[in-house]
């Protein structure tokens, strides 16, 4: 007995599944356009945030610091001082996103040190800031060198440092 089931012409099958094919082609186009769009908005947000924050810190938090740094601090706070200052006006530049990327892994202890040789100062003075000794800090160096990949490489850590930009 046979089946009493049809078949079509393959070539009428054939031109289905090439229009079905058009159809969820021109879709994934759809979609794509649409996640473009959505991506690039979210980068608008995410420049109109960093700005704004950028702007306050200027206006709300830069001019107490300096008023704080006219009040007669001592040696120790006058760093302190001048220290807080520095990581807040850069808290946006392209160095400390890079130190904090995940493609180092460096500790909060070694973002620290990281900042304070870039900003110049001596294994003894950020033993002497971060209530430590020398030879912790030379330990901490000893970490980011490996971590940037400079290991015993004859570079200047405070030069390469200033390079991250």
């Amino acid at each position: 007995m046979r089946s009493s089931v049809t078949n079509e012409p393959k070539s009428s099958s054939a031109r289905r599944s090439e229009k079905e094919s058009a159809m969820r082609l021109h879709a994934l186009e759809e979609t794509n356009e649409a996640l473009k769009i959505l991506l690039e908005r979210a980068e608008d947000e995410k420049k109109l945030v960093e700005d704004r924050i950028k702007s306050n810190v200027k206006e709300l938090v830069i001019p107490y610091i300096d008023k704080l740094k006219l009040t007669g601090l001592n040696i120790e706070q006058q760093t302190y001082a001048e220290i807080v200052e520095t990581t807040v006006r850069n808290v946006f530049s392209a160095f400390l996103q890079k130190v904090t990327s995940k493609q180092y892994h460096f500790t909060p202890k070694e973002i620290q040190v990281a900042t304070l040789i870039r900003e110049g100062k001596t294994t003894k003075q950020i033993a002497d800031i971060m209530r430590v000794t020398r030879s912790a800090i030379g330990l901490h160096r000893h970490h980011i060198r490996n971590k940037l990949g400079l290991g015993k490489a004859k570079v200047n850590l405070r030069s390469y440092l200033l390079s991250l930009q």
